[in-house]
């Protein structure tokens, strides 16, 4: 029995002492590591690529809430959030130069758009419209999925050709595939070897590019806009060899 109460008595002061030991040893504060979780969920937050942009309109000018967003199979979603009392518009400027923009109505409406991956520059216009005041701010198209194929020429020499036909008025598109389209009226130009695909997003509403790559190198681009049920063809670019050839 007496053993019993030793054997107790050790095992209390030595879980005792193992406590005492535990209490002693610095413990790190509880508050710090949540604010290291919490600061590093934001910090995956803000690098993370959204799938729809939100970009705010105001009198305080413009915010870019989502600095990255992702292209999808049919271009770059955002949402512009028009606080002004009347309707503004958006703009959007490449690094490179050149860019659009579009009207938005007051509260938030959706758009599409066409930017390649990279950085653009955008914002909206403080009304009366004018194109005087607009407010910049940067967004970052990045592209996973790998959707964009780039529709700029590579010509040697730098020498293009660019035109497109004329439509009367009420002109139905016709029925077909794009490239297959491409493939039929440029046929003189085109030649064994060469990639006839489309290029750009390849699933945007309103209309389809399609490229024509020699030699590794993008020669050609036709522009096919949607009008019914069908395409028309609405401009196209090429280089002084696709013209040759």
């Amino acid at each position: 029995m007496r053993s019993a109460v030793i054997a107790l008595c050790l095992f209390a002061i030595f879980m005792g002492g193992c406590a005492a030991a535990s209490k002693n040893q610095p413990a790190r504060p509880q508050g710090d590591q949540t604010s290291a979780d919490e600061s590093g969920q934001t910090r995956v937050r803000k690098d993370a690529a959204t799938q729809t942009a939100r970009v705010i309109c105001g009198p305080d000018g413009t915010g870019v809430l989502t600095p990255r967003v992702e292209a999808r199979p049919d271009g770059v979603h955002f949402v512009v959030d028009n606080r002004f009392k009347k309707g503004s518009s958006y703009s959007f400027e490449y690094p490179e130069g050149g860019g659009g923009g579009d009207s938005v109505p007051r509260g938030e409406s959706e758009h599409v758009g066409d930017f390649p991956p990279g950085k653009i520059r955008i914002g909206c216009e403080k009304p009366p419209v004018d194109g005087t005041d607009t407010d910049y701010e940067t967004l970052e198209v990045v592209d996973p999925g790998g959707f964009y194929k780039p529709v700029e020429l590579e010509c040697r020499g730098g020498m293009a050709v660019s035109g497109g036909p004329q439509y009367a008025e009420g002109v139905r598109g016709k029925k077909g595939y794009p490239v297959e389209m491409t493939r039929r009226q440029f046929s003189d130009h085109i030649r064994d070897g060469d990639r006839v695909e489309l290029a750009g997003y390849p699933q945007i509403r309103d209309y389809r590019t399609v490229r024509v790559v020699r030699d590794g190198r993008v020669i050609a681009t036709v522009v096919y806009s949607r009008q019914g049920r069908g395409w028309l063809q609405d401009r196209y670019e090429a280089c002084e060899s696709f013209q040759a050839s």
